[in-house]
């Protein structure tokens, strides 16, 4: 689903490439994962960025290749600068989603379908075939039955099965986890004397077979990029934990199993964190081979099951890469901000560095000078934004939303501030993704073109219209000057705005891009007469702040970031009724109106693209009207890694990072 880059705060989701058949599994149910980001690329990331994923690729391997008893030799050095929230699965979908988190997980979890990268292609993971039609059984329920292989199995030697998806569906649900778990797992209820779509059984056949019934006709973003895609874990292991949410949350994951080549070593809090080859795994090998609107999946390393199958259209050109992984030992540390990072990775200390903000432009440049350093540039799939508490006043009117939204000139900020280092946004869709971009609409088409003195008097024009009075309604100069700020305030109930409203944005030092903004839209702001503060702050202080059902009414407005899925269903997760952070989800703004939340409906419904972008567009004209965002900007991913690592891609939408993790089962480190 998303990628909060959280900066989770900031998943959305994401799109591209494929890697080694362990991050196929772990990747593709991050695909569908909303995660937070910290940083510029789909962010901000599950949370703002999060969990999802962005996802990895399912892939199955090839002609296998025996691997030596010891695995693999190597290490593969990455950069972190911000400590990862929990080890443990559970807690990274529920409460902890930020991408931080997402990068250092280890393969905890499985799906039964997946994503492809860097092409973005719907494929199987553990599901023996692509179900993707439902059996009507008369009744207003549909079924789909999806047989799984049968052969895989978590590292502790348990086979995968029917029952593991089973199981973590009632957990979900009989212990109430949140966020993603939700999206996931919803199942069918009435709400109001309304039946609210979801899953009405999900049960095991037999061992190998998975029956899934929905009280609704599932389109593609309710089936195949989600349900489909939700993940579940070895139930031997976590039913010791799960007696309660909150046990089952504060368990240590660091020893659970996994269906990777990849094992928890050491785990130093604040420090580092490494993954270790698994001598005893059959999660290696296989060759992958991707077409524009293909892959094809050849595994047989004599240890998993065989695996041959093709999905989409593999016709044209195409290229092949075998999975590792190519190392031993995967380390993650953890360095204070992005410039101690950097540093590091020019003194050579690391191969890679982890970042959903991408380099900065000068940095980015003055690195692709060194000697032994390679780079390489991708589109985002994210979005930066600014969320509006509509739960609370002011941001509960619509006019004051809509008049912040007019007096925020971004493409002056973007131009002239921050020299064109990033690229404007007004609607949900990344501009790669040109069919399901809308046409601007609503106060953003209104007020485009304008200077700084008709957008003031355009702003003031909105609020008087909508019944907001002032004993002065102020004046502006004219030219760049600052206007004279209204005084004496009130909105059309007669209502004094808050003093000292808080507007929360990463700090400088973390991502100077929305540092920056947050300090010119709180001055825009106050011209219009509000008491706010751009308060730069940590970027897990906010994402606890907004993404805690506790707090979901003590913020007025924050900066933050998602990354996003491979499919763009990410409005619903952001702005339908019933995924309001208040209740564990991720609409943080609280914003209800039954128009959209119709539309949601009949998204999840839509059988093909083209359904799905119609509906899309129509859902953006609302949101367009409503502003419950500010969409601000998206960035285009600069990354940098050392000449003695080697990928099988780096073209791919959202990046190396925003995409892989940096594809620590792809790799390969030359000493």
């Amino acid at each position: 689903m998303w990628i909060f880059c959280i900066q989770k705060g900031e998943k959305l989701s994401n799109f591209k490439g494929s890697k080694s058949w362990r991050l196929i599994l772990l990747f593709s149910v991050f695909a569908l994962v909303v995660v937070a980001c910290g940083g510029d690329t789909a962010e901000e990331e599950v949370a703002e960025e999060a969990t999802e994923t962005t996802a990895a690729p399912a892939t199955t391997a090839a002609p296998a290749e025996e691997a030596a008893p010891s695995g693999p030799d190597g290490v593969y050095k990455m950069a972190i600068f911000s400590d990862p929230q929990t080890q443990n699965y559970w807690n990274y979908l529920d409460t902890e989603t930020d991408v931080w988190t997402q990068y250092v997980m280890s393969g905890q979890a499985v799906s039964l379908f997946g994503i492809s990268y860097p092409n973005y292609q719907l494929t199987t993971s553990m599901a023996a075939e692509l179900v993707e039609t439902s059996v009507d059984n008369g009744d207003g329920t549909f079924t789909y039955t999806v047989p799984m292989v049968n052969g895989f199995e978590w590292s502790n030697g348990d086979p995968i099965t029917a029952n593991d998806m089973v199981w973590t569906y009632n957990i979900v649900n009989e212990l109430g986890l949140l966020s993603n778990w939700e999206t996931y797992y919803r199942q069918a209820s009435s709400v109001e004397g309304e039946e609210a779509d979801g899953i009405v059984s999900l049960v095991a056949v037999d061992d190998y077979t998975v029956a899934i019934t929905l009280n609704f006709d599932a389109g593609l973003s309710a089936w195949q990029y989600r349900i489909a895609q939700a993940p579940f874990l070895n139930e031997t292991y976590w039913s010791q934990f799960a007696t309660s949410r909150e046990d089952l949350l504060a368990a240590d994951g660091a020893a659970a199993p996994v269906a990777s080549a990849f094992v928890y070593n050491k785990v130093e809090q604040g420090a580092f964190y490494t993954w270790s080859y698994d001598s005893n795994t059959m999660w290696f090998g296989g060759d992958t081979t991707i077409y524009k609107s293909g892959t094809v999946i050849e595994w047989d390393n004599g240890v998993a099951p065989a695996v041959s199958q093709s999905f989409g259209d593999t016709t044209g050109d195409s290229f092949t890469y075998t999975s590792g992984p190519y190392v031993g030992t995967v380390e993650f540390t953890l360095y204070g901000d992005q410039d101690a990072a950097y540093l590091a990775f020019q003194n050579g200390e690391v191969d890679f560095v982890l970042n959903p903000l991408g380099v900065k432009r000068n940095l980015f440049d003055q690195l692709s000078r060194v000697p032994g350093v390679e780079t390489t540039a991708n589109l985002g799939n994210g979005m930066r934004y600014m969320a509006f508490n509509t739960r609370v006043f002011p941001g509960s009117d619509k006019a004051f939303r809509q008049s912040v939204a007019c007096i925020s000139d971004k493409e002056f900020v973007l131009n002239n501030v921050l020299q064109g280092v990033a690229v404007n946004m007004d609607g949900q869709m990344p501009e790669a993704l040109t069919a399901w971009v809308a046409p601007v609409t609503g106060v953003l088409a209104d007020c485009a073109g304008l200077n700084a003195e008709e957008r003031w008097g355009k702003s003031v024009e909105i609020l008087q219209a909508a019944g907001w009075t002032a004993t002065d309604w102020g004046s502006h100069p004219g030219g760049a000057d600052r206007a004279v700020a209204p005084t004496g305030v009130k909105g059309p109930n007669g209502e004094t705005p808050p003093s000292d409203m808080l507007l929360y944005a990463p700090g400088a030092g973390y991502d100077p891009l929305r540092s920056t903004m947050s300090l010119f839209i709180a001055d825009w702001m106050q011209q219009l007469g509000f008491d706010v503060t751009a308060r730069p702050t940590g970027f897990s202080v906010i994402v606890d702040k907004v993404f805690t059902p506790d707090t979901c009414e003590d913020w007025y407005f924050y900066m933050l970031g998602w990354g996003l899925s491979a499919y763009p269903d990410h409005p619903e997760a952001f702005f339908a009724s019933y995924n309001d952070t208040c209740e564990g989800g991720y609409n943080t703004p609280g914003f209800n109106n039954a128009e959209f939340d119709a539309l949601v409906s009949e998204f999840n419904k839509a059988k093909t693209v083209a359904d799905a972008i119609a509906i899309s567009q129509q859902m953006e004209a609302i949101l367009f009207e409503e502003m419950p965002y500010l969409v601000l900007f998206n960035v285009p991913t600069l990354e940098v890694y050392r000449s003695n690592v080697s990928f099988p891609f780096t073209d791919v939408l959202d990046g190396l990072t925003g995409t892989g993790g940096g594809y620590p089962s792809l790799v390969k480190v030359q000493s």
